[in-house]
């Protein structure tokens, strides 16, 4: 049986990243991007939902904002779950893997790409404050 699953995605992000972080204190951003669709005389715009983790993560929530050009590599995650009063949901979320910025004019900024290889990193580094500015706020929170 072939499986394969990878999204590529350039668009603007419709609202700044968020930056939060899970139990084990691995920090994760969501944020979301409009991509534009272009048909023979019509055009139409989709929306993606994207969560980045531990550096590439932070990388996008310190340095993106609303209305940024970005182009997100990743694969698609399907998730359910019920809410308090039973109803059952589900949703379809991109995971990034490598996520390119790009300037107003649809370049790319080379000093800003984020290889997938960050996302990659080891859990046991985030208990070693490996993680940067997720680390250091963190750490404020919980003083």
């Amino acid at each position: 049986m072939v499986s394969f699953n990878r999204v590529v995605l350039a668009g603007n992000l419709t609202r700044d990243p968020e930056l939060r972080f899970t139990q084990e204190g691995v920090p994760v951003a969501n944020f979301s991007i409009a991509v534009n669709r272009v048909r023979s005389k019509s055009e139409a715009v989709d929306f993606f939902n994207v969560s980045a983790w531990r550096e590439l993560g932070e990388r996008v929530a310190n340095y993106k904002k609303k209305g940024d050009p970005i182009v997100v590599e990743g694969h698609l995650q399907y998730r359910t779950w019920q809410t308090p009063d039973g109803t059952k949901r589900s949703t379809v979320d991109v995971v990034a893997n490598n996520v390119q910025f790009l300037n107003r004019s649809g370049d790319p900024q080379q000093q800003a790409e984020a290889p997938a290889s960050l996302n990659e990193a080891p859990a046991r580094t985030a208990g070693a404050g490996g993680w940067g500015l997720a680390a250091r706020q963190q750490a404020a929170g919980s003083q």
